[in-house]
């Protein structure tokens, strides 16, 4: 059975998923897996796989101290085998504040990922409005599916 990060300031926002196994949406940089989730409208991200990302190999620990509650969920999740496994979640904001307290150059790189590429493509799979543009990553190539259409974006050199 999962169980919450127990804190006295704890949300009554945070759903609680008691028995549930989340499907996570996994994606791949530099080898290394970020697993993700859409909960009620906001992005959650596996701080394991986080860690590993950024070379924060105790930042799943280290993130109960630095973060508030509310931006911690615990989870049972699919594993990248498909097995359930307890796993410790970051809110999008809490995703932020690591990169910002883990500072390294490479972490401008991820924050521009994941707000870029990987927050709009989980909240374009939600399933609430299937007429919206919908965002794709594609072995790193962004693409968006509208009217019809693939679009790859455009970004000049410069």
């Amino acid at each position: 059975m999962p169980t919450h990060h127990n804190h006295p300031t704890r949300s009554p926002a945070i759903p609680d998923f008691s028995g549930e196994i989340l499907i996570p949406h996994t994606f791949t940089r530099h080898k290394r897996q970020l697993r993700a989730l859409l909960v009620e409208q906001q992005c959650w991200f596996c701080t394991r796989d986080l860690g590993r990302l950024i070379g924060q190999p105790h930042l799943e620990e280290r993130a109960a101290r630095t973060l508030d509650a509310d931006q911690l969920l615990d989870a049972v999740v699919l594993s990248a085998h498909g097995q359930p496994e307890q796993v410790r979640l970051v809110s999008e904001s809490g995703v932020y504040a690591v990169l910002i307290h883990y500072y390294h150059p490479e972490n401008r790189c991820i924050r521009r990922w994941i707000s870029g590429d990987l927050v709009p493509i989980l909240r374009s799979d939600s399933p609430e409005d299937n007429r919206r543009p919908r965002r794709e990553n594609r072995q790193g190539l962004s693409l968006l599916h509208w009217q019809g259409d693939a679009w790859i974006p455009y970004r000049p050199w410069g």
